[in-house]
């Protein structure tokens, strides 16, 4: 990872292309256009008009689109670019899905305060458009989409609930190649993401007997208060492996039981796992099963369901080695790009199974994720569209 840095004209030249009236306007029209659409996880009407639209701006720059239907919710957008010269090959990742609230209002997108409202506009849907934007940055700056090297763009149906259908792409088609940027929500700070911990969430089952509480209250096994002694000694594994290992845990649901008078026959907990190193988090789901399998109350059982689980994305020199070539970028683009981990997980957690260097949070920058006041910063977004642009030609090699 030697190469020079793109050339300062070439840079400008992107720099002046983003800033302009007209690419600022063309990504917020096209971001209203997206938001428009509810593309909550599971709606495979709504995800796959998300990924014409996208394959339909992909195409017309030049790439080769394919919607994979690998599982339920909708299509795997996948596109190549093919530069006009061999070089490295780099992944961006991305997810057509987000985050439905049931019974939200009809998505639009407002923009005040210098900002773009709307559901799903920072997490992710601005963060597909800046990359359709940083290729016609490209393009306008070089006169050609990608002038060395090839980018292999994925962007699965149901990343926020782990990726089951989008990962089979991802683990097809990211191994090989030299790089992976994925375009997860940009920090205030412009810091992107170099560490996530992984994640398990869980549902644990218990089984008791039931029993009239009052008149023979001894022949019943109580779920619940198997359920609620499992519950503080799962919270207890928060810590395991000390600060490196970053486990957490959390009951975020229990339930159970009929009525106060009888003796809860049943119960569910679910849980959350976090933890920063693949060594801890296997610790603590070995933990974890040892709780489920030792009920603390007699002849009750308990049986665990594992959920979504993303893998711990490490901090690596691999890491290290990417970040300095993208900081390198953004210094030439006048941008200070520092680094943060955080707890959340993402595709990048995906990908860093797979031995290919990863970055996160190459998107827009906003706030709001998930919830009503979900938003893009408009003013920050030249220089996240300059900065992805500007990678992507320092990770392919000089045109």
């Amino acid at each position: 990872m030697t190469d020079p840095a793109p050339p300062a004209d070439i840079l400008a030249g992107i720099r002046t292309w983003v800033g302009t009236a007209d690419a600022v306007d063309g990504f917020i029209a096209g971001l209203a256009e997206l938001v428009a659409i509810r593309s909550g996880t599971g709606d495979a009407d709504g995800v796959s008009r998300v990924a014409d639209r996208l394959a339909v701006a992909l195409r017309d720059l030049g790439a080769a689109v394919t919607l994979r239907t690998d599982g339920p919710g909708g299509p795997t957008l996948v596109a190549h670019v093919q530069g006009a010269a061999p070089g490295p090959r780099i992944a961006l990742i991305g997810h057509l899905d987000t985050v439905a609230a049931p019974g939200a209002p009809e998505p639009i997108l407002d923009l005040h305060d210098g900002r773009a409202w709307g559901p799903g506009s920072v997490d992710m849907k601005g963060g597909l458009l800046i990359v359709i934007h940083a290729l016609r940055a490209i393009r306008h700056a070089t006169g050609g989409v990608l002038p060395r090297g090839e980018l292999v763009v994925i962007f699965g149906p149901d990343e926020e609930i782990g990726s089951p259908v989008g990962g089979i792409a991802m683990r097809a088609l990211v191994p090989g190649c030299d790089a992976a940027l994925v375009l997860e929500p940009g920090r205030p700070s412009g810091a992107v993401v170099v560490a996530r911990k992984g994640m398990m969430q869980a549902r644990v089952h218990v089984r008791g007997r039931a029993a009239h509480a009052g008149v023979e209250p001894e022949k019943g096994r109580s779920a619940l208060l198997a359920a609620a002694h499992a519950t503080i000694t799962l919270h207890a594994i928060t810590g395991l492996g000390g600060p490196a290992g970053g486990v957490t845990v959390n009951v975020g649901t229990l339930h159970g039981g009929t009525r106060p008078n009888v003796v809860a026959a049943e119960a569910v907990l679910e849980l959350d796992l976090r933890a920063s190193t693949t060594v801890a988090f296997d610790a603590a789901v070995a933990a974890i099963r040892a709780v489920v399998g030792a009920p603390a109350v007699p002849d009750v059982t308990m049986t665990l369901e594992l959920g979504n689980r993303f893998p711990p994305m490490e901090r690596l020199p691999s890491t290290d080695a990417l970040l300095a070539r993208v900081m390198r970028v953004g210094a030439a683009l006048g941008l200070e790009v520092g680094a943060v981990a955080t707890g959340g997980a993402s595709d990048a957690n995906v990908i860093a199974t797979l031995g290919v260097p990863v970055l996160d949070g190459l998107g827009p920058i906003g706030g709001g994720m998930h919830g009503p006041d979900e938003h893009v910063d408009l003013a920050t977004l030249p220089d996240r569209v300059a900065l992805l642009a500007g990678t992507i030609l320092e990770l392919t090699g000089p045109g």
